[in-house]
């Protein structure tokens, strides 16, 4: 009987096919790392721009809540600047510049006696008087929040001006429009009273409010969004003049506010103030190479209704 003989080592072809084994396991078991740290990835960005999400909201809600509803309008797009398209429509995805006009809210929040009130008294010759408050607060406050100003250069708003379209009314559509719904201060004013204009005279001294200010939110190409502050409709400023510039978040696809006119057609002494508006941050998501995407689906968006007072 012969010997048998052993090999000692694999051939050429064992080798390869081990090889090739091995390098299909290893490939595998790298896509496998590679998408579960993708996910990791991809689940913080998440969680961290839904919280950037509310957060925005959180700060955007604090000016909604004191905005005179009948003020709240579209403004440019792109395409065309310079353009007002009046209050914002339920489903409407173009991206504008939402602004508005609110009542002076820094006068009303003052130790003492307030800046502001109200409940006024219309008297002779377009004077608004205010039993329980002090002017010259306000103007004080207002000088030193909008330097070179004074009260002088602020207005009244007026609940029951003419029934002309939100652009016209507040001045928002970028030119000087007149007091359709507002009434400039003319000058000699005192501690408790308060001369208008006399171009649009007022019709009684309920509902009238202290303008500093207009407010306008803007999404930048860069995903900046952007808050605009201490310009004034009722001089034709618009909001590209203003004077106070804050970015309140980054990474950010597009911003939308609208209402649903249902909420109080059971109360029509509601109609134009006091609506519930329904305000919408939608964040950049991630395409399939993990860069920001504004792509529709990809973003990640989130929603929050706000009841606004006036």
């Amino acid at each position: 009987m012969k010997n048998m003989k052993f090999r000692s080592a694999f051939s050429m072809i064992e080798l390869l096919f081990v090889i090739v084994i091995m390098g299909i396991v290893g490939g595998i078991a790298l896509e496998t790392i590679r998408q579960y740290y993708e996910n990791i990835y991809r689940m913080q960005e998440y969680t961290q721009r839904v919280s950037d999400a509310d957060h925005i909201l959180d700060q955007v809600s604090g000016y909604f809540e004191n905005a005179i509803s009948s003020s709240i309008v579209n403004l440019d797009r792109v395409e065309n600047e310079g353009v007002c398209y009046g209050p914002p429509v339920d489903g409407d995805a173009n991206d504008y510049t939402i602004a508005f006009v609110a009542p002076d809210q820094d006068t009303l929040r003052v130790s003492g006696t307030p800046g502001w009130s109200e409940d006024t008294l219309l008297g002779a010759n377009n004077v608004i008087t205010a039993m329980d408050a002090d002017y010259g607060v306000s103007n004080t406050i207002i000088t030193a929040l909008y330097p070179a100003s004074s009260l002088g250069s602020s207005a009244i708003y007026d609940s029951e001006s003419s029934d002309v379209d939100a652009c016209t009314r507040f001045g928002l559509n970028g030119g000087l429009t007149g007091s359709a719904g507002y009434h400039r201060i003319a000058a000699g004013s005192t501690a408790t009273a308060l001369p208008l204009n006399t171009e649009n005279n007022a019709s009684n001294g309920k509902r009238k409010y202290l303008l500093r200010t207009g407010y306008a939110f803007r999404v930048l190409d860069n995903g900046n969004f952007t808050l605009y502050t201490n310009f004034r409709p009722w001089l034709g400023e618009r909001y590209t003049a203003a004077a106070k510039i804050n970015v309140l978040g980054d990474k950010v696809a597009h911003f939308y506010a609208d209402y649903d006119a249902t909420d109080f057609l059971t109360n029509p002494n509601l109609n134009d103030r006091g609506l519930v508006w329904r305000l919408k941050v939608c964040m950049q998501g991630l395409d399939a190479d993990l860069d920001d995407s504004i792509a529709e689906g990809q973003t990640i968006c989130r929603e929050r209704r706000v009841h606004v007072r006036y």
